[in-house]
């Protein structure tokens, strides 16, 4: 699969370059191909691509106060992956890493998500990277995790 990268909040700068190189990987050996009904198994080869490079499984916010999880974590870089999930999840992905952040738990994020011509293939209404940093700009002063937005498709 092929990929794209965005910057948002100097996250070019803060990501680790080798977590991004274990992404860009992970993106690249999915063998399954963008259609209808693919998203979890996209979903299900990038996370067990993930899992060999260290990644960790879902991490909880908030393990006292709420089952609320971000998908994955490794060090201080926190991860949310989208393959299936209605556009309006994304806000809630993006508060978690944001309050990861604020707690000092991580120090920025990855946020995995199709492309716009991806996610019109997957299915309805789905979340998408396009989108994900057209918006980001306007969110500037609220969401202020470093960040870095890969869309594949």
């Amino acid at each position: 699969m092929i990929f794209s990268k965005s910057s948002h909040a100097d996250g070019r700068s803060i990501v680790p370059s080798a977590h991004l190189q274990d992404i860009e990987e992970c993106i690249s050996a999915i063998e399954s191909q963008v259609a209808r009904g693919a998203a979890p198994h996209i979903r299900a080869e990038f996370l067990a691509a993930l899992a060999t490079k260290g990644w960790s499984g879902e991490v909880s916010i908030s393990p006292q106060e709420s089952a609320v999880t971000i998908t994955s974590r490794k060090r201080a870089t926190g991860l949310c992956l989208q393959t299936g999930g209605n556009a309006s999840r994304i806000y809630a992905d993006l508060l978690k890493l944001q309050a990861l952040y604020l707690n000092d738990d991580i120090t920025c994020g990855i946020f995995v998500l199709p492309s716009a011509p991806a996610a019109r293939v997957l299915g309805d209404n789905l979340a998408q990277g396009d989108r994900l940093v057209r918006e980001l700009s306007i969110f500037r002063k609220v969401i202020t995790i470093p960040l870095m937005v890969c869309s594949f498709e």
